[in-house]
């Protein structure tokens, strides 16, 4: 059982599936962003949100309450039409707009649940492009989420 499989990813998957419009959720490294690319040929991708392995540390309250401290990259991005600028407009502004739904979801959550804990203003966007096999234009998403770790303490 790993922080990352066990209370991340399953949490981070369900919230950006369940965002209107996005269409692949996928977890990895920076390699493996090829596959998400690849798959674009045989089907449909986008909107897409990938996250990147996170960075975490463990917090211990000293009270037997266990925390990752998880610092998150994650991606959306969105398909254009090469040299169109308007297309390629509308694909930042969809990207942005789900970045930013992300970062709601995350409030709400925060607000509603134990668990998880969101500090609103760790969170850092920025525009990217890539041309590979596809056009696309999207967000770089950082930010900081501390989410129980208890299970993973629980066993030791």
């Amino acid at each position: 059982m790993t922080a990352t499989d066990s209370i991340y990813w399953p949490y981070f998957q369900a919230l950006a599936l369940g965002i209107e419009g996005v269409t692949t959720v996928r977890l990895s490294d920076g390699d493996r962003m090829e596959r998400l690319i690849s798959a674009s040929v045989s089907e449909k991708i986008y909107p897409a949100v990938f996250s990147m392995r996170p960075k975490y540390r463990i917090l211990d309250t000293g009270a037997e309450q266990f925390y990752a401290v998880f610092e998150i990259t994650f991606y959306v991005f969105c398909q254009s039409e090469v040299s169109n600028e308007a297309s390629q407009d509308a694909a930042f502004n969809q990207a942005e707009t789900i970045a930013l739904a992300v970062l709601h979801q995350l409030k709400q959550d925060h607000l509603t649940t134990a668990t998880v804990d969101f500090d609103y203003g760790s969170a850092g966007l920025e525009p990217v492009s890539m041309m590979t096999i596809d056009s696309t234009q999207g967000y770089e998403v950082k930010l900081k989420l501390t989410m129980s770790a208890q299970p993973l303490f629980e066993r030791l």
